[in-house]
């Protein structure tokens, strides 16, 4: 199971929930072989990532994209060549 993060500011952030949602969305496409989480930047948990700037998409340990805009079909290529791999 490929395990996908999406760490977010704590504080509102259009390209954070913008991130959330499309990662969000290709997670349920592929629900049987990725699983989805979100947190909080500041929090415990994030801290293995050594998040500078949200929002960060990590799928396993390693981080595709820190502190921009993601697009869907880039994500789901990331998605794709991690299952592949």
């Amino acid at each position: 199971m490929l395990k996908i993060t999406v760490i977010k500011s704590s504080s509102k952030c259009h390209t954070c929930d913008e991130t959330e949602q499309i990662v969000s969305e290709l997670a349920e496409s592929y629900k049987n072989q990725v699983e989805c989480r979100i947190l909080v930047n500041g929090t415990p948990d994030v801290k293995e990532f050594g998040v500078v700037s949200t929002p960060v998409v990590a799928l396993g340990n390693k981080i595709y994209s820190m502190g921009k805009p993601v697009i869907k079909e880039k994500v789901e290529g990331w998605i794709k060549r991690e299952l592949a791999g």
